[in-house]
């Protein structure tokens, strides 16, 4: 009976832990994934497809609050929900090309979009392929560069 008591205790108290996340103090500059399919259909659909969608999925819950969590979230590796529900979950664009919301806001009304602050590069994916990685089995940035889109 002790036991089944420690293991309600443990889980109630992990559950409380997880639900404490909130959203980065400072996501004014983020417009997230949906607001880039807005202008980037096409770039969004493939990006879909891909694991940097579901990134976040492969972590435990317990990975979430390590230092492996900064590869799997877009914004910020803290706290990531609002009422239960993920917000920056997965490495959505903004993770590689920097908020949005100055590009997003002037490409309103026909105007030519500011350019994202971060254009990436190798160095942008190796900040996450890489032998910190558990799971690193090598990175070629020649061979991946047009994996989760074109790149220029």
């Amino acid at each position: 009976m002790s036991l089944v008591m420690l293991l309600l205790a443990w889980v109630a108290g992990g559950t409380f832990a997880w639900s404490q996340s909130t959203v980065p103090a400072d996501t004014s500059g983020y417009v997230w994934d949906t607001g880039c399919k807005d202008c980037h259909e096409e770039i969004y659909a493939a990006w879909a497809r891909t694991k940097h969608k579901t990134a976040l999925n492969r972590l435990s819950r317990g990975d979430q609050e390590k230092e492996c969590a900064g590869c799997h979230f877009t914004g910020s590796a803290k706290a990531v929900s609002v009422d239960g529900r993920t917000v920056n979950g997965g490495v959505q664009c903004e993770s590689c090309h920097g908020p949005g919301r100055a590009h997003a806001e002037s490409a309103k009304g026909g105007g030519t979009p500011e350019t994202y602050t971060k254009a990436p590069g190798e160095s942008t994916c190796t900040e996450c392929h890489n032998n910190k990685s558990p799971h690193y089995r090598g990175f070629f940035y020649s061979a991946m560069k047009g994996f989760v889109h074109k790149v220029k």
